[in-house]
């Protein structure tokens, strides 16, 4: 989409959604908020988006205020509505580093999707 604005610093976003039909670490909500506040390398060549949570997010294996969203399909950018994301919940802001040379959160879910609520711009 030509005219899609690409995700920034600042946007307020709702992340959401799943493999499953009702996936269990979204516990039966609409999804969860919060504020993208950096780019960080990613896992490969495209960059990985932190999201600060408006709440500490308590699931059974993991808890963490700052989700780290990884683009899915290849050839999708932050500029594709509603993409793919991989999520990883961490309990500390993680390093501007890949994930593979930086301390790792827990991977929560691999087909989930964010929305801008409101924009930065």
């Amino acid at each position: 989409m030509a005219d899609a604005q690409a995700l920034t610093v600042g946007d307020f976003v709702r992340i959401s959604g799943g493999y499953d039909f009702e996936p269990d670490w979204l516990a039966g909500g609409p999804g969860y908020t919060g504020t993208v506040v950096a780019f960080i390398p990613g896992q490969n060549e495209r960059e990985a988006a932190v999201v600060h949570l408006d709440q500490k997010l308590v699931l059974p294996a993991a808890e963490g205020e700052y989700a780290v969203l990884e683009l899915g399909h290849l050839g999708s950018s932050w500029a594709t509505p509603k993409p793919r994301v991989h999520v990883e919940l961490c309990d500390f802001e993680p390093e501007a580093r890949r994930w593979q040379d930086r301390r790792q959160g827990a991977w929560v879910e691999s087909h989930a999707t964010y929305e801008v609520l409101s924009s930065a711009r």
